[in-house]
């Protein structure tokens, strides 16, 4: 992995995470930063630093805060790290550049990148107005009024004995839907749901413990109609008339932890990704040193011995293994895609045609895909991989028979429909709907859906909604399931509605191996993969030069420019990799071919435009030694 994957790519989405950060960071009504475990930050937002406007991510917490401030957070990282929970400070003092006193509860929340490194998000939610409504009451009744009033927060008073409401403001009454009258002949166990009474109690008991301290506190709560939502709590102890009471303000934040959960989610579903991809580029890898020297060694046994044919079942499973890795590079998005302008209500209703055979004869099929044109730019045989892995996961959710309809439209996903589909992106989208009538997911299968290799089949791979997943990705879509235990699932995915076409990439036709005398450059970090090239090509009585990097490469170019009729380049490599390595050396002699060689996409290597260059070609990972060959020639022997 490189250093530009490891670390995050933009101070507005320092994650990498895309949508659930962005929403998150903007729009929040709290102050939100973000840290790794030396203190440097990677994105603050709003007004969280000393100087207004000042550009702070990428430094210590002391180069733009001051002293006191950065010990105050450097304390709450430490107490993170030391405890693996959130860590709170229920009682931040902050004096503005004008002078202004603000008061705000401030958390240290741990989060984990996919690569292991610790971060640090820090969430400041002011409390100015409570605890000037708190000085208010005590001050004045008719100025208590007007601020108890005018809080924009839902406002409770309370006796902390019985929890029965003394006051509540009009915000109250909004959030909760009763009647102010009402709510002042209910207490917090009106508020609750029934099973979490225990909460209450737990509650009364703590207050009575310790009558001074102030309390934050998230909790479920119902509102008139038996609507249940996520509220924050800021409660302090207040005198009203000489009696001690509590004074609560209440927040509806369930849309905020909706938020939560999807970054969460996609941290971690990108943190997957990150790992297989990693997996699939080592084992390709592997398989390629396998299948070299396998495809060598067989070739110098007597054709149809016992060990040749044995060595043949030995290159065969390595195929296997390439077709593993494969899915594992779709999920994690690093597959190489030729994208072309499709109709997706076409290609749904030809290759639908064949899922008869799969489904049953016990499964009824129906397929909706209407006349009307739904162009999407995409590769054809990656959408038919959708609808095999969707059509095979709703018929082992049927095992004894049932309904499968598939369909297609168009659609325009605006904010009303994000509302109820929160993964969805906006835009005006061609979906794809996969509907059955099987047993269905509950909600914590459900919450897995997604992740490679979980499977609740006794002989499933957990590979099918993975792969769809990271295919969906790939071409710049989305995809949401709904599924309740008994009672079916829907799955729908979504491509953007395609305006201009796409460049494709394009391949020579493989041309039969054979022999040549041209002087090659090859440039590979995999010593045995390497020596498995070298060896091939050499028998084959090629002239090749091998070096283990970019830098080594340009280097023996360098020394004899004119030699050299082809440089074989691995994309990725330490040091200096392969389309660098080419631009140093194409500044010399600017014909120069080459053929590039990589286990992932050209889009996540940086070489996507170059690949429309009809002078480059790709071979990818992994390969045999007649692959290699075939395709060694084809390059030397263009025009």
């Amino acid at each position: 992995m490189s250093e530009d994957q490891r670390n995050p790519s933009s101070p507005a989405d320092p994650l990498g995470l895309g949508p659930a950060w962005s929403a998150l960071a903007e729009h929040s009504n709290d102050f939100v930063g973000l840290m790794d475990e030396r203190g440097v930050a990677l994105f603050m937002n709003r007004s969280v630093r000393d100087a207004p406007g000042e550009a702070v991510e990428g430094k210590l917490l002391e180069e733009f805060l001051s002293p006191e401030r950065a010990k105050q957070i450097r304390e709450m990282i430490a107490q993170t790290r030391r405890t693996g929970r959130i860590s709170v400070n229920d009682r931040l003092r902050v004096i503005t550049l004008d002078g202004r006193e603000r008061w705000f509860v401030e958390k240290c929340v741990p989060l984990q990148t996919g690569d292991g490194h610790e971060l640090f998000m820090l969430v400041r939610t002011e409390t100015t107005d409570v605890l000037r409504a708190e000085a208010a009451l005590r001050a004045s009744e008719n100025r208590y009024l007007v601020l108890f009033e005018s809080h924009p927060d839902a406002v409770l008073v309370y006796d902390p004995t019985s929890l029965r409401f003394l006051a509540v403001n009009s915000a109250a009454a909004n959030l909760y839907g009763w009647s102010r009258e009402e709510l002042l002949t209910l207490s917090y166990a009106d508020l609750h749901p029934e099973e979490d009474s225990p909460e209450l109690l737990d509650l009364i008991a703590a207050i009575s413990r310790e009558p001074e301290r102030q309390r934050q506190r998230l909790c479920r709560q119902k509102k008139r109609g038996g609507e249940v939502f996520r509220s924050e709590v800021i409660d302090n102890p207040i005198e009203l008339d000489g009696r001690r009471v509590r004074i609560a303000a209440h927040r509806d934040v369930t849309e905020r932890e909706r938020l939560e959960n999807q970054l969460r989610h996609a941290q971690k579903m990108e943190a997957i990704g990150m790992f297989a991809g990693g997996v699939a580029h080592d084992f390709n890898n592997l398989l390629g040193i396998i299948a070299g020297f396998t495809e060598a060694a067989r070739e110098s046994l007597r054709p149809g011995s016992e060990a040749a044919e044995d060595l043949a079942n030995v290159l065969e499973a390595s195929a296997r293994g390439g077709e593993l890795t494969k899915k594992l590079l779709v999920f994690s998005r690093k597959e190489l895609f030729r994208f072309e302008q499709l109709d997706l209500s076409v290609v749904t209703r030809e290759f639908s045609a064949m899922l008869t055979r799969i489904v049953g004869e016990d499964v009824t099929l129906a397929v909706e895909a209407p006349a009307e044109a739904l162009p999407v730019l995409a590769d054809r045989t990656q959408l038919e991989q959708i609808i095999l892995n969707l059509a095979t996961n709703a018929r082992q959710a049927m095992p004894n028979g049932g309904k499968l309809r598939i369909s297609t439209c168009e659609l325009v996903v605006d904010a009303a429909y994000i509302a109820q589909h929160p993964w969805a992106s906006p835009g005006h989208v061609a979906e794809l709907c996969v509907m059955d009538s099987g047993v269905g997911m509950d909600a914590s299968t459900l919450a897995r859906s997604f992740e490679p290799f979980f499977t609740t089949k006794r002989d499933g791979t957990g590979l099918g909604l993975a792969v769809v997943h990271g295919i969906v990705k790939q071409h710049s879509g989305a995809i949401g399931v709904e599924s309740v235990s008994g009672q079916g699932t829907t799955v729908r995915v979504q491509f953007p509605l395609a305006t201009t076409r796409a460049p494709q990439v394009t391949l020579p036709p493989r041309r039969a191996a054979s022999r040549g005398t041209e002087r090659l450059l090859v440039a590979e970090d995999e010593p045995l993969l390497r020596l498995s090239a070298e060896r091939s090509l050499s028998r084959l009585g090629y002239r090749v030069i091998s070096t283990g990097d970019g830098e080594e490469a340009v280097d023996a170019f360098e020394r004899t420019p004119d030699d050299f009729d082809l440089v074989v380049l691995d994309v990725v490599m330490p040091r200096l990799g392969g389309r660098e390595a080419l631009d140093r050396m194409r500044s010399r002699r600017p014909n120069l071919k080459v053929l590039f060689v990589t286990g992932y996409a050209p889009e996540s290597t940086g070489i996507s435009e170059a690949l429309t260059d009809p002078e480059l070609d790709l071979l990818r990972k992994p390969f045999t030694s007649s692959e290699l060959a075939e395709r060694v020639r084809a390059v030397l022997e263009r025009r």
